[in-house]
C-alpha cells in the first residue's frame, strides 16, 4: 500500500484541520492548529512497513497479551502472533484493516467496522463506529460506540495510538500529567499487578530528561487533562477517566514524537483483568477524547 492508496479524509472548521486514513485502522494521520502540526503521521510507504500503529484504532484490545494466551468464562483462547520476538499479541488487529466511511461533512465524519472474521482466539462479533468532529472551538473530539452483536458475552478493550508533537523534537517540550499511578512492568512489558507512586496531583516533567514506554492509572474521576507545552503552543489531551482510566505514555527512538495512548483496559487486560470490559449480546460501550491546541498566552 502507499499513501497514494489511502483514503484520507480531509476536515477543516476554521483555524483547525486534520486527515484521517479511512482504510488504515481508521488512524488519525495529521492534526493542524493554522500551519502548526501537532501529530507525526505516516509521509512515505516505507513508514508504514517500519511503524505499523501511527494514530491507529486498537481493538478488540489495546497493548500487549502475554503469550497471546487468554481464558475467559473457563476457556482457552491463543491469538495469533503478530511480535514475534516478544511471542505476544499486540494492539489488536483492527490497526492494518479497512473502515467503511457512513457520514461525512466538512467538520465530522464517522467511520464503522463489522467484525465477524472470527479470528483465531477471538470468536465474537462486534460492531466499531468511530466519530471525529472538528469544532472551531474546542479542537479536535474522537468518539467511539463498540456494540456486541454476538450471542454471547465477549471480553473488550479499547484504544488509540497517536503520535503528538509540536516542533522537530519532543526535547524541548514538557508533559503535564494529571494525577495517576505508574504499573510497574516485568522485562516484557507486562503488568505485575502493582501500582507504583507516581504523581498525587497534576505535575510536569521535562520530556528530554524522560524516557518513557509505561503505563499509568488515573487516580481521579471527572476530565482528566495531558499537556504538552512548547515556546509558542501547547495541546491538551483531555479524556473523562470513566471512559479512559489508563494511558500508555511511549517515546520513540527517533524523539520526534510522543504517542499519549488513551486505553479503556491496561496491557494484558484479558488476562489480569485491570479494566476489562465484559459486553453482553446487544450490549454497547462508548468512550471519548478530545484534543485542543493553543497559542499560548492568547
Amino acid at each position: 500500500m502507499t499513501l497514494k492508496e489511502f483514503e484520507i479524509i480531509k476536515l477543516e472548521n476554521g483555524p483547525f484541520s486534520c486527515e484521517i486514513l479511512a482504510n488504515y485502522g481508521a488512524a488519525l494521520n495529521s492534526f493542524r492548529y493554522k500551519e502548526i502540526a501537532f501529530v507525526d503521521g505516516y509521509q512515505t510507504p516505507e513508514e508504514i512497513l517500519s511503524q505499523q500503529y501511527k494514530g491507529v484504532i486498537m481493538a478488540p484490545f489495546p497493548n500487549r497479551i502475554a503469550q497471546a494466551k487468554y481464558s475467559f468464562k473457563e476457556q482457552v483462547f491463543t491469538l495469533d502472533i503478530n511480535r514475534v520476538k516478544e511471542g505476544l499479541a499486540l494492539h489488536g488487529f483492527l490497526f492494518n484493516h479497512p473502515f467503511k466511511v457512513i457520514e461525512q461533512s466538512a467538520q465530522h465524519c464517522t467511520l464503522y467496522y463489522h467484525y465477524a472474521e472470527l479470528k483465531n482466539g477471538f470468536p465474537f462479533p462486534f460492531e466499531l463506529k468511530v466519530t471525529y468532529v472538528l469544532n472551531q472551538n474546542a479542537g479536535l473530539s474522537v468518539s467511539c460506540h463498540i456494540e456486541n452483536i454476538g450471542d454471547k458475552a465477549m471480553p473488550f478493550g479499547l484504544g488509540w495510538h497517536p503520535y503528538f508533537k509540536i516542533n522537530e523534537s519532543i526535547d524541548a517540550l514538557k508533559i503535564q500529567f494529571p494525577a495517576c499511578q505508574k504499573l510497574c512492568l516485568d522485562d516484557e512489558k507486562i503488568p505485575t499487578g502493582e501500582l507504583l507512586p507516581f504523581s498525587k496531583t497534576t505535575s510536569s516533567l521535562n520530556l528530554v530528561d524522560c524516557d518513557f514506554d509505561d503505563c499509568f492509572k488515573l487516580v481521579n474521576t471527572g476530565k482528566q487533562i495531558f499537556k504538552l507545552t512548547g515556546a509558542n503552543y501547547a495541546l491538551e489531551i483531555t479524556a473523562e477517566q470513566s471512559n479512559f482510566p489508563y494511558f500508555q505514555i511511549y517515546t520513540p527512538p527517533n524523539r520526534k514524537s510522543i504517542a499519549i495512548e488513551p486505553m479503556t483496559c491496561a496491557p494484558n487486560a484479558f488476562n489480569n483483568g485491570l479494566g476489562l470490559q465484559v459486553l453482553q449480546p446487544g450490549e454497547a460501550l462508548e468512550a471519548s477524547y478530545t484534543l485542543q491546541a493553543r497559542l499560548l498566552n492568547l
